[in-house]
């Protein structure tokens, strides 16, 4: 299943909804999988794989952020990779003691992220 969410952020990237919708989509979706893998009583199997998964987004956040200086203002830009160090600490955290509460600063960055992302930026 780690395959499916990022298989579904490559498709929704391709599909009418845009860039930002289909990054907003991909991390809502990862937040209700984290949500319901967690809940007790918590399966180990698909606890990994919503973890995986969501590693995996963030993972293709920062590979196309290491590459893609100068759209997004510099200091944006690396608050977002200083999120995603948090993200990769936290999951670790995670993997080593499975709960929801472990997982809440995952599902609460990635809802904030994707409500921001459905947002309309405002004009400059």
């Amino acid at each position: 299943m780690a395959a499916d969410v990022t298989k579904a952020y490559g498709q929704i990237q391709k599909s009418a909804l845009g860039g930002r919708a289909a990054e907003a989509e991909a991390f809502a979706k990862s937040a209700r999988k984290l949500h319901q893998a967690a809940s007790e009583p918590i399966d180990p199997a698909a606890f990994e794989d919503a973890l995986q998964s969501n590693q995996k987004l963030w993972t293709l956040l920062q590979a196309s952020l290491q590459g893609d200086e100068g759209r997004l203002p510099e200091d944006l830009r690396q608050d977002i990779l200083k999120l995603s160090i948090f993200v990769d600490t936290q999951t670790l955290k995670a993997r080593a003691a499975p709960s929801l509460r472990a997982v809440e600063p995952l599902i609460d960055i990635n809802r904030n992220l994707a409500g921001g992302l459905f947002q309309k930026p405002e004009m400059l």
